[in-house]
């Protein structure tokens, strides 16, 4: 009698090679996919930070140039009365004195009406955020040859630049910055 032995059958399983592969491969893609992710977390970040440096350096220049409820900007100014790289007073055509002051130190942006209290501008400004000057000066004062001037009776034009700046304003740190200029004329010589 001849008896018939059933066929063993073996699962084969992964060889060392095998895993090896797999472990790398699925390590090259975590690594990857981790580095993408932070890329990607870092750039909403950065970009959000950027977006709100933007609009803060275009409010205050908007505020300075055209002014708001509370006192007309320099686009309605009547008289210049005292410059420097980091402040500025000038009449309106409402009659009101206007000073706007960029303190250094603190990195603020301050606006006075008729000789009052010093205002931050803009309102919604933050710790943390810092107005700066570049090159140290928010101010250019230019006269009718289109040469700098410190003489307050001769400035034909001014030219703001303004800088928006959350901690180093840096991407690498997260932050964001804004540089922003514009120029105005003064509307006695227009």
């Amino acid at each position: 009698m001849v008896y018939n032995q059933p066929k063993l059958e073996y699962s084969r399983g992964f060889t060392l090679i095998e895993l090896i592969m797999v472990i790398a491969i699925i390590g090259v893609l975590a690594f990857s996919g981790g580095w993408l992710m932070m890329h990607f977390v870092r750039d909403s970040v950065f970009l959000s930070n950027q977006l709100n440096m933007d609009m803060l350096a275009t409010d205050a220049l908007n505020v300075m140039i055209e002014g708001d409820s509370q006192a007309k900007g320099l686009r309605f100014s009547r008289q210049i009365t005292a410059i420097a790289d980091t402040q500025l007073t000038f009449l309106n055509q409402d009659g009101q004195t206007i000073n706007y002051r960029l303190d250094t130190a603190t990195g603020q942006l301050y606006r006075a009406i008729n000789g009052g209290a010093e205002v931050v501008m803009p309102l919604y400004l933050k710790a943390g955020i810092r107005i700066l000057g570049k090159g140290g000066k928010l101010f250019l004062f230019y006269d009718s040859n289109e040469v700098l001037t410190v003489v307050p009776a001769q400035v034909r034009w001014v030219s703001l630049m303004l800088i928006a700046q959350s901690g180093t304003g840096l991407f690498s740190d997260w932050e964001g910055s804004s540089e922003q200029a514009s120029a105005i004329a003064v509307a006695r010589f227009q």
